[in-house]
């Protein structure tokens, strides 16, 4: 039996319905990240696991047993917000204890609780502070460390890490996966940030307007995604999306791209050819990630490797990484290629595509198309 059981969870506000039936399960031990765009219901579902929020339909368990209609104070699951909601007034000692307290924990136990938990966040030095004087990196790990030295069963996460400035939210996820990898606690993160939910995840659940859809490990969502809004929104920059027929050329199938000249660049169809033969003379939308369109030097030869030349429209240097902007199916794509590569905007340069790494989406459903 799974640890945490969201079984065909729905809320709906009158007529409204924002969770449209999700199902999710994952082990104890894991760390599931929920993310989607703004208001595609994952805030909502936390909100419901901690039980802020009533469920309007569908069951929720956790270690076995239904917790729907718990109190939130006995679920024993502890909650980081993404506001921090520190006591002011209280030292970060206090704060840290103060569920504790509530729960009428001797105070010699609640002291070696808060000096364990401060150790282990390293803020041992900042126990007699208030949060006024704290920066809002060590404000998180206050936060942290209040949900931690409870010792719960679930951690919810509700994008903690929003508020920090960009290398503070890289410290502090490194930070967080850390923690998870050193204490093995059960996890639900929220995000909007696709590369938290890649970095952070041992499962990934991508949502949109109130519908889970895909789960599944970061590697799976990214490779191997479910549908076009999974695909686009899965990495950064994004997977290239272009129109292309399926053609069958001198025996073998083929995905058929327009150049700008009005020329096509024929692709052969590596991945998922049986299901594709079945387009064979129709449209689809072709995906192919940027690192599986480079230089032929930096090309991964365990892959089936077609060259061609293109004119490039843009270079943009990273210092890891160097992207290339060219023309293709109608759209601008995104090529990664070594830093130093040497190229300039308006050259004709040799593109190596790795067509064992494409996959196909129907144009009208946005489903890939797949073996089933």
């Amino acid at each position: 039996m799974s640890f945490l059981h969201i079984n065909n969870i729905k809320k709906r506000f009158g007529d409204t319905t924002v969770l449209k039936g999700i199902d999710i399960a994952i082990e104890k031990g894991d760390f599931l990240v929920l993310v989607g765009p703004s208001g595609c219901g994952k805030s909502t579902l936390l909100n419901m696991i901690a039980g802020l929020d009533s469920i309007s339909e569908g069951e929720l368990l956790l270690n076995g047993e239904r917790i729907n209609e718990l109190h939130p104070a006995r679920r024993d699951i502890a909650m980081v917000f993404q506001s921090y909601a520190l006591y002011p007034s209280m030292t970060v000692a206090g704060n840290i204890g103060f569920g504790l307290e509530m729960r009428k924990v001797p105070k010699a136990q609640r002291r070696e609780a808060i000096q364990k938990v401060a150790r282990m966040l390293q803020i041992e030095s900042l126990l007699d502070r208030k949060p006024g004087q704290l920066s809002g990196g060590q404000r998180q790990r206050v936060a942290m460390g209040r949900a931690l030295v409870r010792d719960p069963q679930l951690f919810l996460f509700d994008e903690p890490l929003s508020n920090l400035d960009a290398k503070l939210r890289v410290d502090m996820r490194t930070e967080i996966k850390q923690l998870h990898q050193r204490l093995n606690t059960t996890i639900v993160y929220v995000t909007h940030d696709q590369i938290e939910a890649m970095t952070l995840a041992t499962r990934i659940a991508v949502m949109r307007a109130g519908e889970l859809q895909q789960l599944g490990t970061p590697q799976e969502v990214y490779d191997d995604p479910s549908n076009l809004f999974v695909a686009g929104f899965m990495g950064s920059p994004s997977m290239n999306l272009l129109r292309a027929d399926i053609v069958r050329h001198e025996g073998v199938l083929h995905a058929r791209v327009r150049k700008r000249d009005e020329d096509a660049l024929m692709l052969p169809i590596e991945r998922d050819a049986e299901a594709l033969a079945g387009w064979e003379g129709r449209e689809v939308i072709l995906g192919i990630r940027p690192e599986a369109i480079t230089d032929p030097a930096s090309a991964h030869h365990d892959g089936r490797i077609f060259e061609a030349e293109l004119e490039v429209e843009l270079v943009e240097p990273t210092g890891a990484d160097m992207y290339v902007v060219t023309h293709l199916g109608g759209r601008e794509i995104n090529a990664r290629m070594r830093p130093g590569t040497d190229i300039s905007a308006g050259t004709p340069t040799r593109f190596a595509f790795d067509v064992s790494r494409m996959v196909a989406f129907d144009p009208d459903s946005e489903a890939r198309i797949r073996h089933t």
